[in-house]
C-alpha cells in the first residue's frame, strides 16, 4: 500500500509539472532526459530606418564586393512594435525548444512543429540542420523586420532576437 501511495504521489507531481502527462491520444508524453542550457540575447530598439528617418548614409560608388556583402548582412534596427513582438515570440517558443532539447529531438519536423505549435505560421518559420549534427537551426520572421533565430543541439538552446538583414533575411551565417 505504501508503494502505491508513493507511486500515486509521484504521478500527481509529474502531472502538475506538465511532464509525462497524458496526451490527446491517451499515450504518455515522453519525459525530458537531458539538462539543457538556454542562452538568450535580444537587440535593443533602434532608430527606425525609412522615409521618416533622419539618418543619411553617404558612400562612394562603386563599393568593393566585401563592403557590399558587409552592408547586405547588416541587421536593421527594430521598431518598438517589432521588438515587443519578437520578445513575445521568443518567450512563447522557448519552452517548446527547451523540451526538444531535453528529449534529444533534433529533427527538422519536430523543430518546425514546436515553433508553429506556439502559434506561428509555417511560412514564417525556416529550419535547417545544424552544421555539426545533431542539431537544428531555426528562424522565425515577424512583422516588418523582426527575427527570432537560434539553434537547438544536445544540452543547448540558443534564442536571439534581432532585426532582419537589409535583404530581408533572418538567417544567421555563424553559429
Amino acid at each position: 500500500m505504501r508503494l502505491v501511495r508513493g507511486g500515486l504521489l509521484a504521478l500527481a507531481v509529474g502531472a502538475a509539472a506538465g511532464c509525462g502527462g497524458p496526451v490527446a491520444d491517451g499515450r504518455t508524453a515522453p519525459t525530458p532526459t537531458a539538462v539543457c542550457t538556454t542562452t538568450y540575447t535580444a537587440a535593443d530598439v533602434g532608430d527606425p530606418v525609412g522615409p521618416a528617418s533622419s539618418r543619411v548614409e553617404i558612400r562612394g560608388l562603386p563599393l568593393d564586393p566585401a563592403e557590399e556583402e558587409r552592408l547586405r548582412r547588416q541587421r536593421l534596427p527594430l521598431s518598438a512594435h517589432d521588438h515587443a513582438a519578437a520578445l513575445d515570440a521568443a518567450g512563447r517558443v522557448r519552452p517548446a525548444l527547451e523540451r526538444l532539447c531535453g528529449l534529444g529531438e533534433f529533427g527538422l519536423t519536430a523543430a518546425r512543429d514546436a515553433i508553429t505549435g506556439a502559434g506561428y505560421p509555417a511560412n514564417d518559420v525556416y529550419v535547417q540542420p545544424f552544421p555539426e549534427p545533431p542539431g537544428v537551426v531555426y528562424s522565425l520572421h515577424l512583422g516588418d523586420r523582426a527575427c527570432v533565430t537560434g539553434h537547438v543541439r544536445p544540452g543547448r538552446v540558443v534564442i536571439d532576437v534581432d532585426g532582419a538583414t537589409r535583404d530581408g533575411s533572418c538567417a544567421k551565417q555563424t553559429y
